[in-house]
């Protein structure tokens, strides 16, 4: 009998290695193709982060340059500016030289028209001299009624032609006088209109060299566009592998067994009251004949709740009739609903990991609630099974 009891035995343990270890083996290569794909985007987060960083390090490279190239196309425009109004001060003073070289060679028609009326007379005097001969020029001084008069008579008329010779010489000396200013006049117009030539050259570099700046910073402009695009993308691929790694760190999580079987940690450290059990019942608000799917424990508003077993959050937030409501995957299709939990009782956040009798709510009344307590539940694959067994 005892030898029988021996073999039984055995043989229950043997099944119960037999089914674990398909089950144990099954979890572990799940685990490690896990793993394998957590590392894998680790390497392309880290290879985006620094692709990121690199973009960020050239917009800063680039935005310096860039505030180089505008101081210096700033010192342009000032020199530009300033070659502006030189060149227009000079246009001026081309412009006033230009009216006294009109000026002067007004003056100088007008000196040798005064020149030519002069010689003009003076030719007719002598012509009519020339013309007359010594018998005018004789008529003239005979004609005298004394020597008086002759002597008179005979000054005079040198007198008039020297002074004639005078004022021909004085014309002539103005008109070269002016003749003189003209040509002054002139040089200056060639030397103000060549310095404005040079002043015109100088602002076409100086502007030649400012439109090449400003291409420079459109040019440096796009680069920082394209910069901050590969970074904003990269972020955003940042953002998209993180979730893609939380989700591979819930699977992870789910597919590691924390219960590994026995009692459950009773998840009210303070004394409590069974106010309702597993099983059919009159439902209080409803009045239905219906499953009630786990353990009311009836205690005072605020006591705290602990985790019956180490797990993962799958639920941290209102959920229908259980009202405020947390749900822990504890590997193996083990789960644990703690529901009624009051209004900021929550303490727990979805995807935290959590350990065995570690402080995660408050009792509260939310949802389908007729009195503070906690609704405690555990599920064996989704399906709700009487707690009682579990907790010690």
């Amino acid at each position: 009998m005892v030898k029988r009891k021996i073999v039984l035995t055995l043989a229950v343990l043997l099944v119960a290695v037999l089914v674990t270890q398909p089950y144990q083996g099954k979890a572990a290569t799940q685990l490690d193709k896990i793993n394998k794909q957590i590392k894998d985007l680790q390497n392309e987060m880290n290879r985006k982060a620094q692709l990121k960083k690199n973009a960020e390090k050239s917009v800063k490279v680039l935005t310096g340059k860039k505030e180089a190239t505008k101081e210096e196309i700033d010192a342009l425009m000032s020199q530009i500016d300033k070659v502006g109004k030189d060149l227009m001060q000079t246009e001026n003073k081309i412009s006033d030289t230009e009216q006294k070289l009109q000026q002067t060679g007004l003056e100088l028609e007008e000196a040798m028209k005064r020149e030519e009326e002069t010689g003009n007379q003076l030719d007719t005097r002598l012509q009519v001299m020339y013309k007359n001969g010594a018998v005018s020029y004789m008529d003239v001084l005979l004609s005298s009624t004394s020597f008086g008069d002759f002597l008179t008579r005979f000054d005079a008329m040198e007198s008039i032609t020297i002074q004639t010779r005078d004022v021909l010489n004085e014309k002539k000396a103005a008109r070269e006088l002016v003749a003189k200013k003209q040509q002054e006049v002139a040089d200056e117009l060639m030397k103000v209109k060549a310095l404005y030539e040079q002043m015109a050259d100088q602002k076409a570099d100086l502007e030649s060299k400012e439109n090449a700046k400003e291409k420079m910073v459109a040019k440096l402009n796009a680069q920082i566009v394209e910069s901050e695009d590969i970074s904003d993308e990269a972020e955003k691929e940042l953002m998209d592998m993180a979730k893609k790694m939380a989700k591979l760190q819930a699977e992870k999580n789910k597919a590691k067994t924390y219960y590994t079987g026995g009692k459950l940690a009773v998840p009210l450290h303070t004394s409590y009251r069974l106010s309702s059990p597993f099983g059919y019942r009159i439902h209080p608000i409803t009045g239905a004949k219906k499953l009630h799917t786990g353990l009311d424990m009836a205690a005072p508003q605020g006591t705290p709740i602990y985790a019956a077993e180490s797990g993962v959050v799958l639920v941290a937030q209102w959920w229908s009739g259980y009202g405020n409501c947390i749900i822990i995957n504890h590997g193996g299709g083990l789960w644990t609903l703690y529901g009624h939990i009051k209004n900021g009782g929550i303490l727990v956040e979805k995807g935290q990991t959590v350990k065995r009798g570690e402080k995660i709510a408050l009792v509260g009344s939310t949802g389908n609630s007729t009195g503070p307590h906690l609704h405690f539940e555990v599920r064996k694959n989704e399906t709700p099974v009487d707690p009682a067994p579990y907790l010690k």
